[in-house]
């Protein structure tokens, strides 16, 4: 029998049985990974700007184009830091079989909205384009043409996930985050590793305390840092297993 001849079946009564807990998340992850998306959006943008600068000798600081082109990037990073990598809004469900969760990107609809309409402007230029150059311009224009389609369906994405979790499941608390990671040891046995957020400290407890009345058997290890969790001896056991 497959692993997914025998997840289907747990799956589907993870989504039937009684919902004991509930609780949302709406951010990136922990309580600082937003600071490495931002780091990541303000060097994704700026440094196009930075570059332009130090090969431009016209590009001075009084003047217009630099002014304008720095306000061109400074939006830019905005785009990337919220619609390319924007937070998240999580929905978790707690049951007595483990976690079933959904996560959506938090872009505003009206993004969207702005998205498909370029994209249709897109293609009315191509076609524009195609007729005024002639049948050359499909070398570039067609490229367009073609990723300009693929926005006009561009839609928020709801994606679906769980957690198994049974007496062989490890819960690492993080001390000083709003996370919580789970893990199941036994490589070949349905194994998960995911993590779960929370928007506040108090939440975090009330969430461990309905694990621990639907787990009771449950091992829940404090540790400092989200890397912390691999020092575990059931990491080690995976890493001598893999070496054997």
């Amino acid at each position: 029998m497959s692993n997914s001849e025998i997840i289907d079946p747990i799956e589907k009564r993870l989504y039937e049985v009684e919902v004991r807990h509930y609780w949302e998340h709406k951010g990136w992850g922990g309580k600082f990974d937003h600071l490495g998306i931002w780091r990541l959006s303000i060097f994704a943008g700026l440094t196009p700007f930075c570059f332009l600068w130090f090969v431009i000798d016209e590009l001075t600081i009084d003047s217009i184009a630099f002014w304008g082109l720095f306000s061109f990037m400074t939006m830019m990073v905005l785009v990337s830091r919220y619609l390319f990598f924007p937070d998240k809004h999580r929905c978790y469900h707690l049951t007595p079989l483990g976690i079933h969760y959904t996560e959506k990107d938090m872009i505003p609809d009206v993004a969207y909205q702005v998205v498909r309409g370029l994209a249709w402007v897109g293609i009315v230029v191509c076609v524009i384009t195609v007729f005024v150059l002639g049948p050359f311009a499909f070398v570039g224009a067609g490229g367009f043409a073609l990723m300009s389609f693929g926005m006009t369906n561009f839609r928020p994405n709801v994606s679906h996930s769980y957690i198994l979790m049974d007496e062989r499941t490890i819960l690492f608390d993080l001390i000083n985050d709003n996370v919580l990671s789970f893990t199941i040891p036994e490589k070949e046995n349905l194994e998960y590793k995911r993590r779960v957020y929370t928007q506040t400290y108090e939440e975090k407890l009330t969430v461990i305390n309905h694990l621990y009345t639907l787990f009771p058997n449950l091992e829940v290890i404090k540790i400092n840092r989200v890397n912390d969790q691999y020092k575990h001896s059931i990491y080690q056991q995976e890493e001598e297993s893999a070496a054997e």
